[in-house]
């Protein structure tokens, strides 16, 4: 089961890349901020026509989350003078940040129309422009992209001491199986393809590729690779009422591999339903069901023990506060039935939680936020029957406990650094199955 172990890791770190990162959006002012701004908008009032001031205020507005007030000052320095492609290019951002789009892009066709229009506010210009087009078109194309480097106290999740059980005697595992430290690479993204499909129910079409894979420097024994493919259409329920809500039937297909070798194929079908509950509280849940395929080989012979059906549900709460502190709670069941070997069949419950914080740049000073998101989750798992290889008169409970922390920091609209730390603490009533893994992970993501 340790390759499950494994396998529990890999899924967990995938989860926390593309499950905790925040949205770049406005944030709310320090108290310094404020007083900042409060001075500059009484500065504009007193000099309404002078462009530094202007400037200078849409500046402050913008870093305070004050989207409106810095296109109103933005658009006033037009007034004074039209020949401003910089401004114009701002606007362009600001009016895009809101989600308007149509009126990004006139401005964004503005800039570039302008003569001796330097080559950093042209590439820009033509960036934006690239992403409003997508938008707008019925097709398009969007994901994100992690690579780094992960330190584990615990790669192989080997447990503490080498007294484990076989055969209901206590036996000494060799050293080498003992949990180890190690350092590796990972790499993990999606792409998603989205198709409107043109109706009145706002339906379209999502099609998203996953993946991920890690390489250790030393143990191979702990490489995972991962792809997972989900293709459904995306509607409102109703019409008319309860136009927040949306249901997601959607079919499945995925494949793992552990050590560089065939792990496990799987497909299924499933449901997935969202709602707006209120401005601040928004819902998405899922049921689906998994038919899992182990295949042995010579690095697992008896692989295809495991082979089963898994059945799964779980909701997520993410609750605003305010605009620079959400909360989000969640909970899931899983039940997994093998086909013929009961000691590998199980139920497991989990619930967890955390917080995600936003806050102006500290270092740089720039318009994009910095964030921290902080979770917590537990799992329960209880198995069917006693293993009669490991303890045939006692059957295998175990609880995790599972912390992360991660902090993400801009280095424009679409680049993030990440720096992540977490720990992951298995308790199991069987030995062989103890262990405790930290981890510190650093990389950098990127969004098209």
């Amino acid at each position: 089961m340790r390759r499950l172990k494994q396998l529990v890791c890999a899924l967990a770190i995938l989860a926390s890349l593309f499950g905790t990162a925040m949205a770049q959006g406005p944030v709310n002012a320090s108290a310094e901020q404020e007083r900042e701004y409060d001075a500059a908008f009484q500065e504009m009032l007193r000099k309404p026509a002078d462009l530094d001031v202007l400037f200078k205020f849409a500046t402050i507005a913008t870093r305070t989350g004050d989207y409106e007030g810095a296109i109103s000052a933005l658009e006033r320095m037009l007034l004074v003078n039209p020949d401003l492609p910089r401004v114009r290019l701002e606007l362009a951002v600001l009016y895009f940040r809101l989600g308007s789009f149509e009126v990004s892009r006139t401005y964004l066709e503005t800039v570039l129309a302008s003569p001796n229009l330097p080559p950093e506010v042209r590439s820009r210009a033509e960036q934006y422009l690239a992403e409003v087009q997508k938008r707008n078109s019925p097709s398009r194309f969007v994901g994100e992209v992690f690579a780094g480097v992960r330190y584990q106290s615990n790669a192989n999740l080997g447990p503490p001491t080498s007294s484990v059980r076989l055969f209901g005697q206590t036996a000494n595992l060799n050293q080498s199986a003992l949990g180890t430290a190690d350092w590796g690479v990972v790499g993990s993204g999606y792409v998603r393809h989205i198709y409107d499909l043109g109706g009145q129910d706002k339906g379209a079409l999502e099609t998203q590729l996953t993946g991920y894979a890690n390489r250790q420097f030393q143990i191979s024994q702990a490489n995972v690779s991962i792809l997972d493919l989900t293709s459904g259409p995306r509607f409102q329920a109703f019409q008319g009422i309860f136009e927040d809500v949306t249901i997601k039937p959607l079919m499945s297909l995925g494949y793992i591999w552990v050590n560089d070798v065939p792990y496990y194929g799987s497909y299924g079908s499933g449901v997935e339903f969202g709602a707006l509950l209120s401005d601040k509280l928004r819902n998405t849940s899922n049921a689906t069901y998994r038919r899992l395929m182990y295949q042995d080989s010579g690095y697992l012979p008896f692989n295809s023990l495991y082979t089963g059906n898994e059945y799964s549900a779980n909701t997520t709460f993410q609750y605003a506060l305010n605009e620079m502190v959400a909360i989000f709670a969640n909970g899931n069941v899983q039940r997994y039935m093998t086909d013929n070997s009961p000691q590998y069949s199980y139920v497991l419950l989990g619930a967890g939680g955390g917080m995600q914080f936003r806050f102006a740049d500290p270092l740089f000073k720039s318009q994009l936020p910095w964030s921290i998101a902080l979770s917590a989750n537990l799992q329960w798992w209880n198995y069917d029957q006693p293993d009669p290889v490991v303890d045939p008169a006692m059957s295998r409970q175990q609880n995790d406990v599972i912390l992360n922390i991660t902090l993400s920091v801009p280095f424009d609209e679409r680049t993030n650094m990440i720096v992540s730390g977490g720990r992951f603490v298995r308790s199991s009533n069987i030995p062989n199955y103890d262990f405790t893994n930290n981890s510190f992970l650093m990389g950098v993501s990127w969004r098209f």
